[in-house]
């Protein structure tokens, strides 16, 4: 009896139960017409996007010009020849007076010499020459260029790569942004380094371009710094090799050696030709170190 009663007690609780839930319903339905449970979607973190700024795109290191940075790329070492050499070999005439090149500079004391070679070749191609300072180099490179060029020029800047040019050269890389900011709307540029033609690969080149990192970065590769150059062989190579558009062009050879016709296969009047005949001047910045 009392088994039966815990059996009936249960169920007669469950209907009443359910009695109640089915009066409660307006509609009479039951749990066919009760209201679906309404639930939260989940939500997708989404991806950063490209412009998000906690996303940072690989951007290329660009140094800013600093004039006080270059003062440790001064060249610490000396070529086999020194710049003052006396030697027939050399275009050199410390006797002769020219205002042009010989003024005396007050902001680092000291009256360059006289460059016959370089001034010979310069001025007969509607260029000219510039006595510097190796702290000075950046600066004068950047005021050659804003000088001489405008809109829409073609320039190579030709590097003397001897032994004694190797922290001048690391100073042109080490402020690329600067120069490449100089550079006129629509200009090209184009490279290219010069040992003594004599010796292998003495000259590379890297064609004129749009995208004026390419010359930089050519300026800035590792190479080995080798004693002596062939200027004249190198302007001559320089004019074959480039790819001349623009109506206006030009070159512009930093160096800290004197020209010597000894060591060079060409001679002062076939560059002058080779440069007057593609219609480009000639530049020089001269180191004085």
């Amino acid at each position: 009896m009392k088994t039966l009663l815990l059996l009936i007690l249960p169920l007669s609780i469950s209907l009443s139960a359910f009695g109640q839930i089915k009066r409660a319903s307006p509609k009479g339905g039951g749990f066919k017409n009760a209201p679906a449970t309404t639930h939260r979607p989940a939500v997708r973190i989404p991806k950063p996007s490209s412009n998000s700024s906690s996303v940072m795109s690989p951007n290329r290191t660009r140094p800013t010009f600093n004039s006080s940075s270059s003062s440790s790329s001064s060249s610490s070492s000396n070529s086999s020849r020194g710049n003052n050499s006396s030697s027939s070999g050399y275009y050199n005439n410390n006797n002769t007076n020219d205002n042009s090149i010989n003024n005396y500079n007050s902001s680092n004391g000291y009256r360059p010499n006289r460059l016959v070679g370089f001034t010979n070749i310069c001025t007969s191609t509607g260029g000219e020459v510039v006595s510097t300072g190796s702290l000075d180099l950046v600066r004068t490179l950047i005021d050659q260029i804003e000088t001489h060029a405008g809109d829409s020029t073609d320039i190579v800047i030709l590097i003397d790569i001897s032994g004694s040019m190797g922290n001048n050269v690391k100073a042109i890389s080490s402020e690329s942004d600067a120069i490449i900011v100089s550079v006129p709307q629509g200009s090209r540029i184009g490279a290219a380094s010069f040992r003594l033609s004599n010796s292998p690969l003495w000259f590379k080149h890297s064609d004129l371009s749009e995208d004026h990192w390419n010359a930089m970065d050519f300026i800035g590769r590792k190479r080995k710094y080798m004693s002596s150059e062939s200027h004249l062989d190198a302007i001559v190579n320089t004019v074959s090799s480039s790819t001349w558009i623009n109506k206006k062009r030009m070159i512009i050879t930093i160096t800290d050696e004197l020209i010597s016709p000894s060591e060079n296969l060409k001679t002062q009047s076939q560059a002058i030709h080779a440069a007057n005949n593609k219609d480009i001047s000639l530049h020089t910045i001269f180191l004085q170190n």
